[in-house]
C-alpha cells in the first residue's frame, strides 16, 4: 500500500484570505463609496488589505517550511 500524502486546509485557507480580500477591495469598497459611507469604507479598506497579507505571509510561510524540510 502507498503513502498518504498530506492533505491539509492552508490552501483553502490562503485562496479565501486572497480572493475574499480582493473581493472587498473591488466591490465592497466601492459600494461604500457610493453610498458615502466614510467609516465603513475604511473599515472594509481595513480588512480587505489585511486579509489579502494574511494570504501572502501564510502562503510564503509555507513555501519556507516546504523549502527547509519542515
Amino acid at each position: 500500500m502507498g503513502g498518504v500524502g498530506y492533505v491539509g486546509f492552508l490552501g483553502y485557507a490562503v485562496s479565501l484570505w486572497l480572493v475574499t480580500g480582493v473581493a472587498m477591495l473591488w466591490i465592497d469598497v466601492k459600494i461604500y463609496e457610493l453610498t458615502g459611507m466614510v467609516k465603513e469604507r475604511g473599515v472594509c479598506r481595513f480588512i480587505g488589505w489585511l486579509n489579502i497579507c494574511l494570504g501572502l505571509i501564510a502562503f510564503a510561510g509555507n513555501m519556507a517550511l516546504r523549502k527547509w524540510g519542515m
